[in-house]
């Protein structure tokens, strides 16, 4: 009986640990914040947003409400299904369970959203030029509590940055 409910517990840490690996740990969003995010880039129907690392589905469920389509991405297993579970019914919101970095983002997707380790900000930048320069459509970036180094934020509000990632010219 101890080893079944020590690998039970383990098997629930080893779900939330390994994910630092790839980006951030979970920690959850509160309402003020999530209201924060809403209004640093109003959404609006038409525009498709990409949460990096969805949690428990919080922002995702507040994106749909605007009427955008809400489009999530979680690692944890653990996550993923209480994700399901809280927006079950809901047909403007798609969380996928996995690894994002070697997906290519939906090719209409107008805002990204992430809590993520400053680490790894250089890789998703370069993700989000990529998508863009090879979309030709810019998209408006969300990065709570974190900077992209050497490049002005359009806006702060607390410790949320909103960024434009703009198409690059090519010669």
């Amino acid at each position: 009986m101890f080893e079944t409910v020590t690998f039970v517990i383990a098997l629930f840490i080893l779900s939330f640990g390994f994910v630092v690996f790839f980006g951030a740990p979970y920690v959850p969003t509160m309402k003020k914040q999530v209201v924060q995010i809403m209004k640093i880039r109003p959404l609006k129907k038409g525009d498709v947003f990409v949460d990096i690392g969805s949690g428990d589905g919080i922002v995702l469920r507040s994106a749909a409400k605007t009427g955008a389509r809400a489009i999530g991405y979680e690692l944890s297993p653990y996550l993923w299904l209480v994700s399901k579970f809280a927006c079950k019914g809901q047909k403007n919101i798609d969380i996928r369970f996995g690894n994002f970095w070697p997906v290519d983002l939906p090719a209409d997707t107008t805002v990204v959203y992430t809590f993520l380790s400053s680490r790894h900000m250089p890789k998703l930048q370069q993700k989000l030029q990529n998508h863009v320069d090879k979309n030709g459509k810019s998209i408006s970036f969300i990065s709570y509590g974190f900077q992209i180094k050497g490049r002005k934020s359009q806006k702060k509000l607390g410790p949320i940055y909103l960024y434009s990632i703009e198409p690059q010219l090519q010669t």
